[in-house]
């Protein structure tokens, strides 16, 4: 059975060439044989179609509107969950400028023990990677839309502590709870963190951002899809926010219509989400 592969192909540059580029694509697309389906979400500054299909993308209808329209410039993102590989590839002028194809390791610590939870109108409320540092010890990243933490958790039987920085290799704050059904009571806590540790939930950060968020901090230019797409969705911009396309391609999956989770998490830690979201 061929493998179904969610595609999501944006085109950016000239306003104005955009209209005619739309219609030469989906003109070149009626002539194009794939199988599957394709919804489009385009905006004043952007073409975007968001593919479903089986056998492969249709990139060859994409690649002779690019030589047609050599100023625009066409990005491409592809996930096969069943093949375990996803990949982006940058079109112009005709020609793949940029092209990484890369597995997606469901199965390791990169992308296990993963985290979201959305409102509807597109409000991270919590999100976090996490990593097992040893038995009852477990270390992580958090964030929402409008701050972020590194954090430490430590467990012995039902007591918990649970310690946070605030940007600094240091522990700012400390929860101590004897069950799980305490409420937290913060402390302040300064600490030095363990510079090996620390370094290691910095890139376990940087990878979680890159990959899942887009921050509205960042130079206009790089977010003016994502902030077209969140108005075109109804989506309300904060400070961090999930990228549209991973919202859009997680509630059609989900088939999720209200607040959105998602989790990768073992089964044995869920008593750690709910302790986040207690401390949240």
């Amino acid at each position: 059975m061929d493998l179904l592969i969610h595609a999501t192909l944006t085109v950016t540059g000239a306003r104005e060439q955009l209209p005619a580029a739309d219609a030469r694509i989906k003109a070149l697309l009626v002539e194009e044989i794939f199988v599957g389906e394709f919804e489009e979400h385009h905006g004043d500054d952007a073409l975007s179609y968001d593919f479903k299909v089986h056998g492969g993308i249709p990139f060859p209808a994409f690649a002779a509107a690019s030589m047609e329209f050599p100023e625009l410039k066409i990005a491409a993102e592809w996930v096969n969950v069943a093949a375990g590989r996803k990949g982006r590839a940058l079109l112009t002028n005709g020609t793949i400028a940029e092209h990484v194809e890369e597995p997606l390791v469901a199965g390791s610590a990169e992308t296990r023990n993963r985290y979201l939870l959305v409102a509807p109108d597109g409000t991270m409320k919590l999100a976090f990677a996490l990593l097992r540092r040893d038995r009852g010890e477990w270390a992580g990243y958090a964030m929402n839309h409008e701050r972020d933490v590194v954090f430490s958790i430590t467990r012995d039987g039902d007591a918990v502590e649970l310690r946070t920085t605030e940007g600094a290799a240091e522990w700012a704050y400390v929860w101590r709870l004897s069950s799980l059904t305490d409420t937290p009571q913060r402390a302040a806590l300064l600490q030095s963190v363990d510079p090996v540790l620390y370094a290691e939930l910095e890139r376990l950060a940087q990878d979680f951002v890159a990959e899942w968020f887009w921050l509205r901090s960042a130079p206009a230019a790089d977010n003016a899809i994502e902030i077209d797409r969140y108005t075109r969705y109804g989506y309300t911009v904060h400070e961090a926010n999930v990228r549209a396309a991973r919202l859009h391609r997680l509630r059609s999956e989900l088939a999720a219509t209200d607040v959105l989770e998602y989790s990768t998490l073992d089964a044995d830690h869920a008593w750690i989400r709910d302790l986040l979201l207690k401390f949240w």
